[in-house]
């Protein structure tokens, strides 16, 4: 149906800005230089802005269960326009708390709602090609803060940054309201003309026809368990290079423009990885992808490792695209397994729970590497750490598979001596 393309477009168009989020040490770059804040009070802001960010998952996607998009979409606006402009107000010794609660809470819930909106209503349009839809979307998300970066520099170069808080409330809201006008579920007449979903095994997920397990229903699913792990361990390093990321080029002499030159790779590669991962999730399924994500992941924490020992920035260039590719993986990932393995029905409350592992991995990855930096003085021994977790990624996407591999030859025989 050609109505679901402006669908996707207007979705990834919107998270596009919403994905600012992601380059919050750009976004808070002037008053970060006005008050003076440490390191660990700025990884603050954005392990704040995940565990909030997650929080408004969960509660739009319980609101979405009784309202419709636009409902959800209004409410996330007072919530952006309440955290923006309440930053502006920032000042003085009590400028970081502020921030905290306006930008890395208030704003952040609204982002949130507007996420769980937009991912689960452009997923239910796009039943024939779930990974592409996601990942397009989700590319737009993780390149947000790449292709703004540079215009809100611009912008705070002319013009006072309580003033740029204010303009990007407006813009934010705007925005998120004329999406809400176009973006809708599908009616069932509309759903019943759109292409079936492929069956594709449990390599790629479930086949079609896959029963709709209810939130609850997660909780007794090892798959789950294990899946949370994997999101945790790998979302952990991405965070952690995000959480810190000026301090990689910086510590190599970059000055202020190069640094940001050099950690913006890490959108590109996430944006990247979202876009390339969905097609590449149709079409290999899910059990190699996650193999592979988990070694790219390994790899892009030993290349950044490597640039260190080097002093090479442009081997830390390599290093950031290859783990923001890992990264953009993990994130288009998890929209994937949580429709094809736990069905549509309830995609916004389960794509909430299994997004939660935001808020530990917020906390281990984000503030930890801030924690750990500060403690050690020591950038290689984060990379270690990283390279570790990616590790045990690995292991578990490899115990994960043998699972779902156990669970379908369960099933075969169940099915057999049944038909028998």
């Amino acid at each position: 149906m050609r109505k679901r393309i402006p669908i996707l477009v207007v979705g990834t168009v919107t998270l596009l800005f919403l994905g600012l989020i992601y380059g919050y040490s750009v976004v808070m770059a002037p008053l970060k230089a006005q008050f003076d804040w440490s390191v660990s009070g700025m990884t603050t802001i954005f392990a704040l802005s995940m565990i909030a960010f997650t929080v408004g998952n969960l509660v739009a996607g319980k609101l979405l269960k009784r309202h419709n998009v636009r409902f959800v979409m209004t409410v996330a606006i007072a919530f952006l326009l309440v955290g923006f402009v309440g930053s502006a107000f920032a000042d003085g010794a009590s400028s970081l708390p502020m921030v905290w609660l306006t930008y890395g809470i208030v704003a952040s819930v609204g982002i949130g709602f507007v996420y769980n909106v937009i991912v689960p209503t452009v997923t239910a349009w796009f039943p024939d090609k779930t990974g592409m839809a996601q990942g397009i979307c989700l590319m737009g998300y993780g390149l947000g803060g790449f292709v703004l970066g540079p215009v809100l520099t611009q912008l705070y170069a002319v013009t006072d940054w309580r003033i740029v808080f204010v303009a990007m409330a407006v813009i934010f809201s705007a925005l998120v309201f004329a999406s809400s006008i176009v973006i809708h579920m599908p009616t069932p007449e509309e759903a019943a003309a759109l292409p079936a979903s492929k069956a594709e095994g449990d390599n790629a997920g479930n086949a079609a026809g896959t029963q709709d397990v209810p939130t609850s229903g997660l909780f007794r699913d090892p798959t789950f368990y294990l899946f949370y792990l994997w999101m945790f361990l790998l979302g952990a390093v991405g965070m952690a290079t995000t959480g810190i990321g000026r301090e990689f080029p910086t510590s190599l002499g970059a000055d202020a423009v190069t640094a940001a030159f050099v950690i913006g790779f890490v959108n590109i590669g996430s944006g990247l990885g979202r876009l390339i991962g969905g097609t590449l999730l149709d079409r290999i399924g899910r059990a190699p992808f996650m193999v592979g994500t988990a070694c790219l992941s390994i790899a892009g924490a030993l290349i950044m490792l490597a640039a260190q020992v080097a002093g090479s920035i442009a081997v830390q260039v390599a290093g950031c695209l290859v783990t923001g590719l890992a990264w953009g993986a993990v994130i288009v990932t998890m929209a994937f397994v949580v429709r094809k393995v736990w069905g549509q029905a309830n995609f916004a409350e389960n794509l909430a729970v299994v997004n939660s592992y935001g808020i530990f991995a917020a906390l281990v990855g984000s503030i930890g590497s801030g924690v750990l930096l500060q403690a050690v003085g020591s950038l290689a021994t984060v990379l270690v750490v990283m390279a570790c977790f990616g590790v045990v990624g690995l292991v578990d996407a490899l115990v994960l598979n043998a699972h779902r591999s156990k669970v379908a030859r369960l099933k075969a025989a169940h099915a057999g001596a049944r038909a028998e």
